[in-house]
């Protein structure tokens, strides 16, 4: 009998994982993935004065270092490779996160390959993932021996390979990479590092990448994160939260206004412990270091950030260009002065110089408003950048909001200097960075984080390595991205999402990206946001919003991830429209047979059809092929578009809300149906022949169209949510799911699922990486797999054999 080698290799991995547990009991070793500092990072601050020194004094104190703090035994030959390592920059590298030297091991001797990489493995247990998935990669090693380097390394497979003991894939999988939405801030609290973002609430750092810590959120538009005495914080755009000892996050009962990069300087902590905020609002919260909140009126309508000085009787705030000294007691104010340009920040970066006032185009003395001395190379200031370790590698970010440089910031007996600009290391691996490789403005307070400044951008999240003198991103797969759409064709799995144009995804290898469009940084001009995304025989089709023009347009690309051109959808000169959803017109729903249909809503706006055309010249916009065939007054049509066998039936919401029919062959319109009052369609699927209205009514809400009856029937009510996007059933027939969203950030999405025969509506939300809800699902086309496009955040992979057991949150 012929065993298939998954099995073979499932049951190998098994062996050794309990061949491992049982070494477990008696073995012990520093380099455990739950240790605050790893084994190599320590390695490097304490060998950088040997590193020129002969082979001889390095290899001995490498040795002595290793005996000291790990009970795993070395080989000269090991001891000799680390010394090589160490003098290459390697070790640096893999404390960074960067792993592309191992692509240039691909002609070492295998048992060298094997050498290095369990050495890697001991020294940075938490990087154990990436490296695993960068030999993968480079084909190094058989998996069966990279299993065999983690076991000698005293790791859990299990979770450095990321699938069961028992099978080669996981039942559930995240995918997703970093960008799109803003990151606000990086804290550390108790070793471990966290970051925040606007969109996708807050990330814990698993050693290697990047876990979602929302359990509790009520919403994800976060602020920023700070450590206030034993707690970590997190302040959303309306309230402060605790994250709780389970790893949940709950309300301290301090409301407050706040909103990411508008809110400057979120916080200040005096000397006695109390921590205040600036609020969008005349109104100044703090919290004491018993936690206990306070709220106290003020007359300025708002403040954009705060600062404890001298005494803790009061703390200055500032908006605009004006710097008030405000009395914490009762919350009367005094205009203290006011500035050339607008405030950004407060901050006492050395002791000698005193606290300073950092504003776009100059830098103050806090206590005389004396301008200090300093070259800002006739650009603006966006933020510092403080280090708060006793080296004092401050940084400050200089230029525009959108292309930013960091620059070394240091204190002289005339001044402050501004150094040269420290280079950036992006991660490539994220499929915008293969057009977008420019640094925004640094959002925050970014200081130091575990030993390095830590900071964000509108981007991605990045550590500063003063050994290396480099900014090395670490964004990797905290995944921040607004999806609009997924697609299915043969092997690919496509994207499209807000920012961050047309992407694919081979089944086979998740978390693989292939940016499609844009391709590089000259594509700006039609960079933008992409909608919906289908395909026929011809290719593969999405609709294109670009930021910097008012037209739409449809992008064409073959099924070798090859982008072949845009045509005009429309002749739009503005992009806003009152009548249009938030005022804005576009092409949100497409749909792809023999012919491509799309809907633009909006008095500009309409049902257009066009042809697939090639690619004839050097020109990446061709001329258009296309034809409005239908339109109304408003066109408030959002997805709502859909073929049955005789009509293109769309659904639009104006003062009544109705079903239109037009002519499957000349677009006609047929006829027209009164829709319940007050019911929404933001998506409609035709399912066995029966159409389903996708939607809202007061909350999120799904019908049936009976067409013999012209009436419509509720077949589901989510009262939690705002409004159900997507609803799908099984290519076996076997379950339905329904995904509802929320509006505004909140937390309260849902995932049901229905089984065949059954009328219950199981909640299936928990098995998501957050509860923002699902936008659109796809199925695999043999039926293995599903895929969940989250609202924000990522897309989740599941088994549809486990879902089909799965009984519910």
């Amino acid at each position: 009998m012929k065993v298939p080698s998954l099995s073979i290799a499932a049951l190998y991995l098994l062996a050794i994982i309990l061949v491992s547990s049982l070494l477990s009991s008696c073995l012990s070793t520093s380099t455990s993935t739950a240790q605050k500092t790893q084994l190599g990072d320590e390695l490097l601050a304490t060998s950088s004065d040997l590193i020129n020194e002969k082979d001889t004094d390095l290899h001995s104190y490498v040795a002595s270092f290793l005996k000291d703090h790990t009970q795993n035994e070395f080989s000269d030959t090991q001891i000799s490779n680390i010394v090589e390592m160490l003098r290459t920059g390697t070790l640096a590298s893999a404390s960074n996160g960067n792993l592309n030297f191992i692509s240039t091991w691909k002609q070492d001797d295998k048992e060298e390959i094997k050498t290095k990489l369990e050495t890697l493995l001991i020294l940075f247990p938490k990087s154990a993932k990436s490296l695993s998935q960068k030999a993968s990669q480079q084909e190094l090693l058989s998996s069966q021996e990279f299993v065999e380097l983690i076991v000698k390394a005293s790791l859990d497979p299990t979770l450095v390979m990321r699938v069961p003991a028992s099978s080669g894939e996981p039942d559930i999988l995240r995918i997703g990479w970093g960008g799109s939405g803003l990151f606000s801030s990086v804290v550390e609290f108790e070793g471990e590092i966290y970051a925040s973002s606007d969109v996708t609430g807050v990330w814990k750092f698993n050693g290697s990448g990047w876990d979602p810590l929302v359990k509790g959120l009520t919403n994800y538009n976060i602020t920023g994160l700070l450590v206030h005495h034993n707690s970590l914080l997190a302040a959303t755009k309306n309230q402060l939260l605790e994250l709780r000892a389970d790893n949940t996050w709950s309300p301290i009962g301090l409301d407050l206004k706040t909103y990411r990069n508008t809110t400057l300087q979120l916080y200040s902590t005096s000397s006695s412990g109390v921590t205040c905020f600036a609020a969008l609002q005349p109104s100044l919260g703090c919290i004491d270091k018993a936690g206990n909140v306070s709220k106290t009126p003020l007359s300025i309508s708002k403040l954009k950030g705060v600062y404890f000085d001298k005494s803790d009787d009061y703390l200055f705030g500032f908006n605009g260009k004006k710097l008030y000294r405000i009395n914490k007691s009762d919350g009367s104010q005094t205009l203290e002065y006011t500035f050339p340009t607008n405030i950004l920040r407060i901050e006492n970066l050395d002791a000698s110089l005193g606290a300073l006032v950092y504003t776009q185009k100059g830098i103050f003395e806090l206590d005389s408003f004396a301008s200090i001395t300093v070259d800002l190379k006739n650009k603006s200031i966006l933020n510092v950048l403080k280090d708060t370790t006793s080296e004092g590698n401050h940084l400050i970010a200089l230029g525009s909001t959108w292309n930013t440089g960091l620059y070394k910031l240091t204190s002289t007996s005339e001044g402050l200097s501004v150094g040269e600009k420290v280079p950036i290391r992006f991660n490539t691996s994220l499929p915008f960075r293969q057009w977008r490789r420019v640094m925004t403005k640094p959002i925050g307070m970014p200081h130091s984080v575990l030993g390095k400044i830590w900071f964000c951008d509108y981007r991605g999240i990045y550590g500063y390595d003063v050994r290396t003198n480099k900014i090395y991103e670490k964004s990797k797969d905290a995944s921040n991205f607004v999806g609009t759409d997924i697609h299915i064709d043969a092997d690919k799995l496509y994207i499209t999402s807000m920012d961050n144009g047309l992407v694919s995804m081979p089944l086979e290898t998740p978390n693989k990206f292939t940016q499609i469009f844009p391709r590089r940084g000259s594509d700006w001009l039609l960079a933008g946001h992409t909608w919906s995304v289908a395909s026929n025989e011809q290719g593969v089709f999405a609709t294109l919003s670009p930021w910097n023009l008012a037209q739409d347009y449809l992008l064409t690309a073959d099924k070798e991830n090859n982008f072949l051109n845009v045509q005009q959808i429309d002749n739009s000169t503005n992009r806003s429209n009152p009548e249009a959803f938030w005022s804005q017109s576009y092409s949100r729903k497409l749909l792809v047979d023999e012919e491509i249909l799309v809907y633009k809503d909006g008095s500009i706006g309409g049902l257009f059809k066009l042809k697939f055309t090639p690619r004839q010249n050097n020109n990446d916009i061709q001329e258009t092929t296309s034809e409005k065939i239908f339109s109304t007054s408003n066109n408030r049509v959002y997805r709502a578009l859909l073929k049955t066998d005789k009509y293109i039936v769309s659904y639009h919401i104006d003062d009544e809300q109705k079903l239109y029919f037009n002519d499957i062959e000349s677009g006609a319109l047929v006829k027209t149906i009164n829709a319940p009052d007050g019911l929404w369609a933001f998506n409609m699927a035709y399912i066995d022949n029966e159409i389903y209205i996708i939607g809202a009514r007061g909350n999120a809400v799904v019908y049936k169209y009976n067409e013999s009856e012209n009436d419509f029937i509720e077949i589901l009510n989510e009262p939690s949510s705002s409004a159900f996007l997507s609803f799908n059933r099984a290519p076996n027939g076997l379950f339905t799911i329904a995904g509802a969203v929320s509006w505004g950030g909140s937390s309260s999405g849902k995932v049901l699922v229905n089984k065949l025969h059954s009328d219950t509506w199981i909640d299936m939300t928990c098995l998501l990486g957050n509860e923002s809800g699902v936008v659109d699902t796809e199925f695999s086309s043999d039926g293995r797999f599903i895929y969940l496009l989250q609202k924000v955040g990522s897309i989740t992979r599941m088994k549809t054999t486990f879902l089909s057991t799965f009984e519910g949150c």
